[in-house]
């Protein structure tokens, strides 16, 4: 009678918000200034495909598919259920726009036939939301990190000591708390 291994389970995470920055590390994150240069910045990091927190690449398991966690900072990608959502809404406008621009710009600047530029259409349409479902979803996390940045979460709420310590820091002083405590983070209370 043979065996079989035990199936090794690997906990998940609770969504909730104050739950979801448990699994993070926000000491390695590298978000700039609320405004303009985090907006600049997260951009530039959804359209070469980086973690919208601590801007390191290699998230994606393959050329369509998101890990479900950062390897440097660690933070979940999908705060929730239903979080990616949003994606197909970014994926779906943009790739109506890119279409329409392109049926227009065949229309307007080739002699080809109208069979020719609906083939094309179609081919563009089927191939547009396939192929940028990643930048959509980079996009995404990017708009909802602007609109819901980690500034509004109530550390306090997440009991995590170290959390609460790092809470509005950046650069320096996050490293330095890094550095004394690295696995939490925090300064050590010894």
């Amino acid at each position: 009678m043979t065996t079989t291994p035990p199936v090794k389970r690997v906990a998940g995470y609770d969504r909730s918000r104050s739950k979801w920055f448990r699994a993070a590390q926000p000491a390695l994150w590298d978000l700039p200034p609320a405004g303009w240069p985090r907006l600049r910045t997260l951009l530039g990091r959804a359209v070469s495909r980086r973690c919208p927190y601590c801007g390191v690449r290699h998230i994606y398991k393959n050329a369509l598919s998101l890990k479900e966690t950062c390897p440097h900072c660690g933070i979940p990608f999908e705060r929730e259920e239903g979080y990616f959502v949003g994606t197909y809404a970014v994926n779906l406008v943009g790739s109506l726009i890119l279409g329409m621009l392109t049926v227009v710009a065949l229309l307007t600047l080739t002699d080809l036939s109208v069979l020719q530029i609906q083939i094309i259409g179609v081919a563009v349409a089927i191939t547009l939301p396939i192929l940028g479902y990643p930048l959509a979803s980079a996009l995404w996390m990017s708009i909802d990190l602007v609109l819901d940045p980690p500034e509004k979460t109530p550390w306090e709420e997440v009991d995590r000591p170290e959390l609460v310590a790092t809470r509005g820091t950046t650069g320096e002083t996050a490293a330095r708390l890094q550095r004394e405590n690295p696995v939490t983070g925090s300064p050590s209370r010894s």
